[in-house]
């Protein structure tokens, strides 16, 4: 017969088990409250247990406010207006970079054309450089160089590539003459290239180039900073900047760019064109056998200057996409039966507004101001005015040019010349 504890064995060993399976009940129970506890600051580990872990929900950033959502709203709005803006200058580099080609627009393209140096069948080229030869005689050798063309063959051209200061220091001349001869080029290098206080004359001369150059305050000679005289025929001004300053008299210095005594075929492009008081000129006097003719300004920027711009007599002249910027008292004066066709122009802020005491006329963009008995005529074409009064204008001539060109709208003309008039723009390397 079995003893008491071995009939109580089985029980006994069913009632612990039966124990231990209550207490790991429990503890599983628990368990997911322990692998997934919430406190914040909480440094235990990750749970590792067979079983998966309970995610422990991120804190939720707090909603942005209205005054962030609005400064957002205003950085994302000005970044795409400045990437709009940069847009449209690259645009209009692009097409002001496509505009100014290697050849001229207007008058300067007719009569065989104007290539200067570059365009003939042998072309002798120098560099005029402050590093490369004396510093104090570089107006010296460019007055040389010159002097020496005139006794070059007709197919022979002169290419002047200037790298340095040209000033009254350096040049025992008072002037920079180019007379006398064909195929010439005048080039500045990057915006290296400048004549200070003295100016260049053209003068019974051929197919000469005049270009990426500032010259300004000339005080010297004629005291013109460009002077075409004397017969000179297809002259090419472009891409220069020429100035001097209106704090002085208004006679002090002469004119900026004047086209005179017979001379043709000249276009006046590209040019950022400031600061002076008797602006252009073309034609000198009240004589019309003196006079020039056929001349083109296109694509300058005229800012500050008061008068001449430009002063026709006689002329036959196309006014063409120009900036005119502030400028002080007239703008376009046509006298002496000059046939002018304005096109494409924008006028901010052109002319006094006040009447001339010769003519009666509104001092703005285009008249007859300022002397002579007879008046000029003008061919008013798609131009635009800001800030000026025009509303007296109408046009008093049919007057039409005799080349192909493009002309731009008054907008996209003052975009592209901001772009690409003066100096610095063309890549001129020797």
């Amino acid at each position: 017969m079995a003893s008491l504890v071995d009939r109580l064995r089985p029980r006994w060993l069913l009632l612990v088990i039966a124990g231990i399976a209550v207490v790991l009940g429990a503890a599983a129970a628990l368990a997911p409250t322990i692998a997934g506890g919430d406190g914040p600051g909480r440094s235990d580990g990750p749970v590792t247990s067979g079983a998966s872990p309970t995610a422990i929900a991120a804190i939720p950033s707090p909603s942005p406010s209205k005054s962030s959502s609005a400064e957002e709203a205003a950085a994302a709005k000005a970044k795409a207006k400045a990437k709009a803006k940069a847009k449209a200058k690259a645009k209009a580099e692009a097409e002001a970079a496509a505009l100014a080609a290697a050849t001229p627009v207007g008058y300067a393209a007719m009569n065989g054309g104007t290539s200067g140096g570059q365009g003939a069948a042998t072309v002798h080229e120098y560099v005029l450089s402050a590093v490369a030869g004396t510093y104090g005689g570089a107006g010296d050798a460019l007055y040389t160089l010159l002097d020496e063309h005139q006794d070059r063959g007709a197919d022979e051209g002169l290419v002047i590539y200037v790298d340095t200061t040209i000033s009254e220091e350096n040049l025992s001349e008072s002037a920079i003459d180019v007379k006398d001869v064909q195929h010439v080029s005048i080039l500045g290098v990057g915006t290296s290239g400048r004549l200070d206080g003295v100016g260049i004359t053209v003068t019974r001369s051929h197919d000469v180039v005049i270009r990426n150059l500032t010259i300004h305050h000339v005080d010297t000679g004629e005291k013109d900073a460009v002077s075409i005289t004397d017969h000179s025929t297809n002259v090419w001004v472009d891409h220069n900047e020429l100035f001097s300053d209106l704090s002085v008299d208004e006679d002090y210095y002469d004119g900026l760019v004047d086209v005179k005594r017979n001379s043709e075929y000249v276009t006046i492009s590209w040019n950022y064109i400031h600061d002076h008081w008797k602006t252009s000129l073309v034609g000198h006097e009240d004589d019309p056998s003196l006079a020039p003719d056929n001349i083109t300004y296109a694509f300058n920027h005229f800012q500050r200057v008061n008068s001449r711009v430009p002063l026709v007599r006689y002329a036959h002249v196309h006014v063409l996409n120009n900036y005119f910027d502030s400028i002080g008292s007239s703008a376009i004066n046509a006298r002496g039966g000059a046939q002018i066709l304005v096109e494409g122009n924008y006028f901010y802020r052109a002319g006094s507004g006040e009447e001339d005491s010769h003519a009666n006329q509104v001092q703005g963009p285009v008249g007859w101001w300022y002397g002579t008995d007879t008046t000029g005529y003008w061919n008013l074409r798609d131009n635009a005015f800001e800030e000026t009064a025009y509303e007296h204008l109408s046009s008093t001539t049919d007057f039409t040019v005799p080349y192909d060109y493009a002309a731009l709208s008054p907008g996209k003309a003052r975009a592209a010349v901001l772009s690409g008039a003066g100096t610095g723009v063309l890549n001129i390397r020797p």
